[in-house]
């Protein structure tokens, strides 16, 4: 289910964060609550990584993001403009947190594991897209730069 308001909230707000203009905190804020699996996989496998919640400030500065990690962010924001099913293999929250769980005991051999298959004949370097042609297709006709994306 492709939930194209909490999509675009989320983009707007990523934008905003990346951009220096909110803090992590009011990004936070402004996680729209979804049921479409984008919205919570990019945000806690991309966006929540990129930041400190112990404390709060703007990605500014020294705590401006690298190039490598913005490159992230721009293609997940792309991402949520774009229209596509989110088509990566998406745990429950409670599998999830047995997956949390035995990475622990098993000293992060359980999350490795895991990401062998869930990754497996999958180009990762184009994520959260499922391939290049995905990802140029979006790049084509970005909703930022044509005016649609708003």
């Amino acid at each position: 289910m492709i939930d194209v308001q909490a999509r675009s909230k989320f983009a707007e707000a990523s934008r905003s964060l990346v951009a220096g203009l909110i803090t992590n905190y009011q990004f936070d804020d402004r996680i729209p609550r979804s049921s479409d699996p984008a919205i919570r996989e990019i945000y806690s496998k991309a966006f929540w990584l990129m930041y400190c919640d112990l404390r709060q400030y703007r990605l500014k500065g020294r705590d401006r993001l690298s190039p490598q990690v913005r490159e992230v962010a721009a293609r997940c924001i792309l991402f949520l403009k774009s229209g596509l099913s989110y088509g990566w293999p998406v745990l429950s929250r409670p599998a999830a947190v047995l997956l949390a769980i035995a990475n622990l005991l098993t000293l992060g051999i359980a999350g490795r594991m895991y990401s062998y298959r869930a990754t497996r004949g999958r180009d990762i370097s184009y994520w959260p897209f499922l391939s290049g042609e995905q990802y140029s297709a979006a790049l084509r006709s970005p909703a930022y730069l044509s005016g649609n994306g708003l």
